[in-house]
């Protein structure tokens, strides 16, 4: 009962402070142009890159706070937005050279492979040039003055909390809830900080002196050391590391990969803090890139990490025979592996870079500080190591035109080898990308994050490709296959086998009406069993403050009946914004495990969530958000199963 009064009263709290304390949302939001932005991390999360889309929500919002002058962003920015090709940045990088800036979003579409649909869907995150002000800058420059308003401009503080009430027959040692508290800070993109508590449902409120889980980072941002010199990221405490294509090390999220031309080639920085509350998949320590340019466009980069932290484990006779990776600890069990194994990991990166190509040599060592006693099986035996591991790879990317060439050659230290290729190019209309890959079975790469159809970078080869075009009158057409052979035994599956993925995709993009439809199939040459399936979604806009959103899937499997869900919402909001409503209630029917079926939700800020649908049943749930003052949200979320959520938002600057 103490642990819930102290949750409670920190909610409370935080709702006074916000009194003096409206921003825009992603979530939730279907008016206006922020509905574009909104439908693409509905895709993501389909597609199943809900892991990583906090981040992208969280760069986004800061984009729609501080836009991206279109008339000065460079390739590695323009790529940053995750919403525009390679063909498209060529495009617009060569009308800039040739005509000079761009005024508004009319000359905009005149660029080729922009359209008018691509233009709203970017507009909220950029801006043609100096001079352009947003509502909570005049607001701010009303009450204190034009003379700070630069610095209001640069800063950027955030509050989030969560807490919800969850039952079990189960004898937890906590209180029954979850609570999170997520603080973030930034100023100017050049200095960045915050921290995460989270307590999940039955674990004590405090553990060891400390939240069960507790998450903090600080990060500087071009430190310059002179006129061609400087520290592009120097980060302590939590954070992620990306190299290359994810072949020897990728943290966090992968946007759209296999399912969007935009996420095949993976970019993005190669240090990032770690904002999330999930308990695995970050480093701990240090780490830092120096840069130094020769000329425009041509330079020298080298990243160094160092990460030293305690997993969760079970040790047996000083070994470990398990890592656990779900991050409760609500029983006396679970609690037993908390923190019992020492990781360490660490390397670096070099990187050459030009107008045309960018190349880059990169190495991780990692190890714990017990042997492995995991049990020796047929599908896992080519992927147990002890003592020290580790991996280095090469990697090259090449731009001419609006054309990309990819590729990252890795190794681990027992020698088994690991390579992944691709091409992002224009043809008759259509944007296309494609790769392939091949990882042998014996590669062993924990920290990998490269394309994959199982859990790990290796024991396959495959391709895949995506292609899409604009069909005109606001429809888009997407289809792409991924096709995978896998030689050796894989959990489940006893023998050598192979895969087929196949999908295709309509939309219509715009108001007031929006849909799409997808239809998608798989067969797997074990199960000899062909499973194909189709998605829809439509959006209408009945008046400026209501929305209609149905969604709907079928699925079957050869030999086992249809599984079938539907759903619709009620979005609408109050005049001037300050009260939104969603009312969600679903069907489903899927009898049969294979034809099961997930639906994901509408939750709190910064999540989704998804409800599987097995059985037969209905399902509802309502969630209610209020702006107080401008700067501060309050969620409310209630479902049919009884479990209520509640959930803050706030901003100080």
């Amino acid at each position: 009962m103490k642990g819930i009064l102290c949750s409670i009263g920190f909610v409370l709290c935080g709702l006074s402070a916000v009194a003096q304390v409206g921003s825009k949302e992603v979530i939730g939001s279907g008016a206006g142009e922020l509905r574009g932005i909104q439908e693409f991390m509905e895709k993501m999360v389909e597609e199943g890159s809900e892991a990583g889309w906090e981040e992208l929500e969280g760069y986004f919002m800061y984009r729609i706070r501080h836009p991206l002058d279109i008339n000065t962003a460079g390739r590695e920015e323009l790529e940053e937005l995750h919403l525009l090709t390679d063909f498209q940045i060529a495009s617009l990088l060569e009308y800039r050279n040739r005509s000079g800036h761009i005024l508004s979003r009319a000359e905009l579409q005149l660029v080729n492979g922009f359209d008018a649909a691509s233009v709203s869907l970017i507009a909220p995150l950029i801006t043609f040039g100096e001079g352009s002000t947003t509502d909570d800058d005049t607001y701010f420059a009303g009450r204190r003055g034009r003379d700070t308003l630069a610095w209001y401009r640069k800063t950027t503080t955030e509050l989030y909390a969560k807490w919800w009430w969850k039952e079990s027959s189960e004898e937890w040692l906590g209180p029954e809830f979850y609570s999170q508290i997520k603080f973030k800070g930034d100023y100017n993109n050049k200095f960045k900080f915050g921290f995460t508590a989270e307590k999940d449902a039955g674990e004590v409120v405090w553990s060891g002196g400390t939240a069960d889980f507790l998450s903090g980072y600080m990060m500087l941002n071009d430190i310059s050391l002179g006129r061609k010199m400087k520290v592009a990221d120097l980060v302590v405490g939590d954070y992620a590391v990306r190299f290359g294509q994810g072949l020897v090390v990728w943290n966090g999220a992968s946007f759209g990969a296999g399912s969007t031309v935009q996420g095949m080639y993976k970019r993005g920085a190669q240090l990032n803090p770690y904002t999330s509350s999930d308990e695995n998949g970050f480093m701990r320590g240090g780490a830092a890139t120096l840069r130094r340019n020769f000329s425009v466009g041509k330079g020298v980069g080298v990243t160094v990490f160092f990460s030293l932290k305690d997993v969760d484990a079970r040790i047996k006779d000083g070994k470990y025979t398990s890592l656990k990776t779900d991050g409760l600890h609500n029983t006396e069990s679970t609690l037993q592996t908390r923190k019992t194994l020492g990781e360490m990991v660490y390397g670096g990166s070099v990187q050459y870079w030009n107008h045309k190509v960018k190349m880059g040599f990169n190495c991780i060592g990692y190890g714990y500080d017990a042997h492995n006693g995991r049990t020796v099986q047929e599908y896992n035996k080519y992927q147990i190591y002890d003592g020290r591991w580790g991996n280095f790879s090469v990697d090259v990317n090449a731009v001419w035109g609006g054309r990309r060439v990819f590729l990252e050659a890795a190794c681990d230290w027992g020698g088994s080898v690991a390579v992944l290729g691709g091409m992002t190019f224009r043809w008759r209309g259509w944007d296309c990308a494609a790769t392939l890959r091949s990882y042998s079975r014996s590669y062993i790469a924990p920290y990998a994050g490269a394309y994959s159809t199982v859990s790990s970078c290796s024991n396959q080869s495959g391709c895949n490709m995506v292609a899409q075009k604009n069909i005109g009158w606001g429809k888009k057409l997407s289809c792409g296959f991924d096709v995978a052979h896998y030689p050796w035994k894989r959990y489940g599956v006893p023998q050598e086998s192979g895969a087929v993925k196949l999908w295709c995709r309509l939309e219509r993009e715009g108001e007031p009406l929006g849909w799409n439809v997808k239809f998608y199939g798989t067969a797997d040459t074990y199960e000899t069993d062909f499973k194909c399936g189709v998605k829809g979604y439509l959006c209408y806009d009945v008046a400026g403050w209501l929305q209609v959103k149905v969604r709907s899937e079928a699925v079957t499997v050869e030999g086992a009946d249809w599984g079938v869900a539907a759903g619709a919402e009620l979005v609408a909001t109050s005049r001037g914004g300050r009260l939104r409503g969603i009312l969600h209630g679903a069907y489903y029917n899927c009898r049969e495990w294979e034809c099961r079926l997930y639906m994901y939700e509408y939750d709190l800020p910064l999540s989704y969530s998804s409800r599987l649908q097995y059985g037969e049943g209905m399902a509802a749930y309502a969630l209610v958000s209020y702006k107080m003052g401008r700067k501060g949200a309050l969620y409310i979320k209630g479902d049919s199963s009884g479990k209520m959520k509640l959930g803050l938002r706030m901003r100080f600057f």
